[in-house]
């Protein structure tokens, strides 16, 4: 299989496209928030009236396609490989070569050797990604809820 990056040309959202994008941004986004399982099964209609239920996958990409396009911003795609080298897995995350090194030695993220080179599973390389955006998460709700407690103490030695 060729290894070499497809990037695929990027699409401009035009400026009489504008105010649709933003409409369907918006439908999107409220499908997500009100959680409904029902209200995610978006559909798109044929020509001649068949409707084609678009999978979640299809859905996802859409809506973030959508975000990005109703912030005036170009979209494009890049397919992804199932096992990537180590420098495709650090650009998916955002860190360095080094760092993606480090992770992979301290056995954050499970690799197979092929040959002389690491390959990392774009599974387990998004499970790593969730586990990370997870733990952000939760230290950011204690430092805020350890923020307001102090806050609050701060207040009642004032009062």
């Amino acid at each position: 299989m060729n290894r070499e990056k497809i990037l695929l040309d990027p699409v401009f959202p035009k400026e009489e496209e504008t105010a649709v994008i933003k409409l369907l941004d918006r439908v999107l986004e409220k499908e997500i928030e009100n959680g409904d399982s029902e209200a995610l099964k978006v559909q798109l209609v044929e020509v001649g009236g068949k409707a084609i239920a678009l999978p979640e996958s299809l859905y996802q990409l859409l809506r973030q396609a959508a975000n990005l396009m109703a912030a005036g911003r170009a979209v494009s795609l890049v397919p992804i490989e199932q096992d990537m080298t180590v420098e495709e897995a650090a650009i998916l995350l955002n860190v360095s070569q080094l760092f993606m090194f480090k992770l992979l030695s301290e056995g954050a993220i499970k690799y197979v050797m092929v040959g002389s080179e690491r390959r990392i599973c774009l599974a387990d390389l998004m499970a790593y990604k969730k586990q990370r955006t997870v733990k952000r998460r939760e230290i950011l709700r204690e430092l805020a809820q350890f923020s307001q407690e102090e806050e609050l103490n701060e207040n009642r030695v004032h009062s």
